[in-house]
C-alpha cells in the first residue's frame, strides 16, 4: 500500500466514524423510556418541560461520556499496544482498569470528595502499569508473553482487592448498585462526573496523540527507535501516564468496562494501517461508537431493568480476544 492510499484510507475511515457518531448522538439522546422523536427533542431543547429535564439532566451527560470514555479506553489501548509491542495489550486485559477501580473505591470510601476520585483512579492505573512493565522486564528485555501473564496475575490480584474494599463497605453500599458498576455503565452519570472526568481524558488523549511519531518508531522494536531518534525512556514514560490517565479517568465514571481498548485499535488497524496518525483518530471515534450502541442496547433490551454495559462489551471481546491469542503472528505492520 502506497503512503498516498495509507493516508486516503485513514482519511476516509476517520471522516466516516466522525459522521457516523455525528448521525448516532441525536438518536442515542432519543432512544430510551419514553422514546422522543426528532421533533419531540428539537422542541425539548429549548423548552423548560419534563422531557426537557429528561434530556438535559440524565441523557445528554450520559451519552456524552459514553462517547468519551469509549474514547479514552481506545486510547489507551492503542498506547498500551505500542509501548508493550503486545497486540494483545488492553487496560482490561493488564489490570489497568482494575488498578483504576481500586483507586476509585479507596478515594470514595476516605471521603476525599469526587474531584479526587479520578486522581487516585490515576494513581491506581499507573502503579499497575508501572508494574506491569517491570514484571514483563526479562534480562534486561520486555517480553511480551510475560508482559500477559504479568497483567492476567495483577487483573486477579487487584479484583480480590478491591472485592476486600467494597466487602468492607457493604454496610454503606447498595449491592445492586455496586455489581452494575463493577460491570460498566453509565445509568447515574451527572454533569459533574463530565466536569471532573474530562481534564484527565483531555491530557492523556492530547498526550498520545503527540507522540504518534514515536509510537511508530517503537512498533519497530527499541533499537530502531533508538536509531530513529526516540528517546525511548521519555516516550515510555509519556506513553504509560498517558494510557494510565485514559484507563483510570474512564473507570472513574463508567465502572470496569473492558475489551473496548482491544477491539476499537484492531478494527482500526484492520481498515487503515498501523500508522498511529490516522490509527489513534480512527480507534478513538470507532471505540465511540461501539459504547454508544452498547449503551443503547443497554437501555431498550430489557426494559425496565437497565443491563450493564460490560456484559456487551465481554460478550463482543472474549471471542475477538481468543481469536487474537490464536494468532501468535499478528502483524502490527
Amino acid at each position: 500500500m502506497t503512503k498516498v492510499s495509507r493516508h486516503r484510507r485513514g482519511l476516509t475511515a476517520t471522516l466516516v466514524g466522525a459522521g457516523l457518531l455525528v448521525l448516532m448522538v441525536p438518536f442515542a439522546v432519543m432512544s430510551g423510556h419514553p422514546f422522543l422523536s426528532p421533533a419531540q427533542l428539537w422542541t425539548s431543547l429549548s423548552s423548560t418541560s419534563p422531557t426537557a429535564t429528561v434530556i438535559w439532566e440524565f441523557r445528554l451527560p450520559r451519552v456524552l461520556l459514553s462517547v468519551l470514555v469509549g474514547m479514552g479506553l481506545s486510547a489507551s489501548g492503542v498506547g498500551l499496544q505500542a509501548f508493550f509491542r503486545n497486540p494483545l495489550a488492553d487496560p482490561f486485559i493488564l489490570g489497568i482498569a482494575s488498578g483504576g477501580a481500586l483507586g476509585s473505591a479507596i478515594a470514595f470510601f476516605l471521603n476525599l470528595g469526587p474531584g479526587s476520585v479520578p486522581l487516585w483512579a490515576f494513581v491506581g492505573a499507573l502503579g499497575t502499569a508501572y508494574a506491569v512493565y517491570r514484571l514483563g522486564m526479562v534480562q534486561g528485555m520486555l517480553r511480551t508473553e510475560t508482559v500477559l501473564l504479568a497483567g492476567v496475575a495483577l487483573n486477579a490480584l487487584l479484583s480480590s482487592l478491591l472485592a476486600l474494599v467494597l466487602y468492607l463497605n457493604s454496610h454503606r453500599l447498595m449491592i445492586g448498585a455496586v455489581y452494575a458498576w463493577l460491570l460498566g455503565g453509565f445509568q447515574m452519570s451527572t454533569w459533574r462526573d463530565l466536569k471532573f472526568f474530562l481534564p484527565y481524558w483531555l491530557i492523556g488523549l492530547l498526550v498520545t496523540a503527540y507522540f504518534w511519531r514515536a509510537l511508530n518508531a517503537l512498533l519497530f522494536g527499541e533499537e530502531w527507535a533508538h536509531y530513529s531518534g526516540v528517546d525511548i525512556g521519555k516516550v515510555r514514560r509519556w506513553i504509560l501516564a498517558a494510557a494510565s490517565l485514559c484507563a483510570g479517568a474512564a473507570v472513574s465514571v463508567s465502572g470496569i468496562i473492558g475489551f473496548v481498548g482491544l477491539i476499537a485499535p484492531h478494527f482500526a488497524r484492520l481498515l487503515i494501517g498501523p500508522d498511529h496518525r490516522w490509527l489513534l483518530p480512527a480507534a478513538t471515534l470507532f471505540a465511540a461508537l461501539l459504547l454508544l450502541i452498547c449503551d443503547m442496547m443497554s437501555r431498550l433490551i430489557l426494559h425496565p431493568t437497565e443491563l450493564p454495559i460490560g456484559l456487551f462489551t465481554a460478550l463482543l471481546g472474549v471471542p475477538f480476544f481468543l481469536l487474537l491469542l490464536r494468532r501468535t503472528k499478528i502483524a502490527f505492520g
